[in-house]
């Protein structure tokens, strides 16, 4: 398998550069890449635990709603508040990758553009499932 950029996922030069994360070493491209790296694994650091809480407490909401919401029309209020806070999340914090060694699979910023669009679908039709209900 070729080797690509982590970042951009654009193809390699015959001497690429190398970006320290943890234990382990990755190639880009260009230093440009580099700098993004650096700062894409400063970001996961430091925000990948409000990701993951926010989206436990999006959870919540549904769990909520499931044991609790009874027969009112308005029992899933709490599943698309869960649900839009979760959409939020990954837009702002889209770091849910676990392993950086899922970046030989899809690129840096392929995962930050797919977690934005989920977070955006996410968001979009909770507002819209809110809105329905609310009618």
């Amino acid at each position: 398998m070729e080797e690509k950029c982590v970042y951009c996922g654009g193809d390699l030069p015959e001497k690429p550069t190398k970006v320290k994360v943890r234990t382990r070493s990755f190639d880009v491209c260009c230093a440009d890449c580099a700098a993004k790296t650096e700062q894409y694994i400063k970001l996961d650091k430091r925000f990948k635990t409000a990701l993951y809480l926010l989206v436990f407490l999006g959870g919540i909401g549904f769990v909520i709603s499931a044991f609790f919401g009874g027969d009112s029309p308005l029992r899933m209020i709490g599943a698309y508040a869960g649900q839009l806070v979760a959409g939020l999340a990954f837009i702002a914090f889209p770091y849910p990758v676990t392993s950086f060694e899922s970046f030989h699979a899809m690129s840096i910023r392929g995962v930050t553009r797919l977690t934005h669009i989920i977070g955006l679908v996410l968001s979009v039709s909770a507002v819209v499932l809110m809105v329905l209900t609310l009618r």
